[in-house]
């Protein structure tokens, strides 16, 4: 979509590098796949761009999932709402048409050498390249994917709660894992530690479950979804240093 050839194998092992970095604040570490995008070419504005959508549209869909699964639990339902309203909010302002020349307008007032300038540009040129990938064909496109990805992952805690013999229907299960996350990404926590657990063990306690059911099925989720994906990232990363060594 950037307009850079790169084989499909060499982004797949990059993107899952990335993972390796999924325990920080917004999973911010994932930004790494930048340095590997370098050597094809990408400029850091154009994969960070790339990397900024790619968590918009993860915010966008457990928004909507949320959204959902507010309506089971009603003492959580004007968290939620508000929760989403605020992100919705803030979505409309970052992609608005406008923003990036917004931005070069007020870096222009600024000293060329100030670094508030440089970051300003900076900004502006994350922006303009994110505008590419955020048309609305390929929002919705992206944003389609996001939520199948989230559904998945909640129907992940269906299972384990359902294998360990908790009685929890499957759109329950969904909205409890997407409030959790949702919960987790606005506490600011690397990787939403203790935010995320805490709220889904509670939440699957209000569902019926029992307490040591709950706390070991999501303890048992956190691994398959979180650390499993973190163990992939560091075995995709050790693969790719290997790589260049022998190379």
């Amino acid at each position: 979509m950037l307009g850079h050839a790169v084989p499909w194998w060499r982004h797949l092992a990059y993107y899952l590098a990335g993972f390796a970095f999924t325990v920080t604040p917004g999973k911010a570490g994932e930004a790494v796949r930048s340095l590997y995008l370098k050597a094809h070419g990408m400029s850091y504005s154009e994969s960070l761009a790339a990397f900024f959508v790619e968590r918009l549209l993860d915010v966008l869909a457990i928004a909507a999932l949320a959204i959902g699964g507010a309506w089971l639990f009603p003492d959580y339902r004007a968290f939620v709402l508000l929760s989403c309203l605020g992100i919705g909010v803030s979505t409309w302002f970052i992609v608005r048409p406008g923003l990036p020349s917004q931005l070069n307008h007020w870096a222009g007032r600024t000293p060329a050498t100030a670094k508030s300038a440089r970051v300003l540009r900076h900004l502006a040129n994350l922006l303009q390249a994110s505008a590419r990938l955020l048309a609305p064909g390929r929002l919705y496109a992206g944003l389609m994917v996001g939520i199948l990805a989230w559904v998945a992952e909640g129907f992940a805690l269906y299972l384990i709660v359902g294998g360990m013999g908790g009685p929890l229907p499957v759109a329950a299960a969904m909205g409890i894992y997407a409030v959790s996350v949702l919960a987790g990404a606005l506490s600011f926590l690397p990787g939403g530690l203790g935010s995320t657990e805490a709220v889904m063990g509670l939440l699957l306690a209000l569902a019926g479950v029992s307490s040591s059911t709950a706390i070991a099925a999501t303890l048992l989720c956190r691994f398959t979804t979180l650390w499993f994906a973190v163990l992939i990232g560091l075995s995709a990363m050790l693969g790719l240093e290997a790589g260049k060594a022998s190379g």
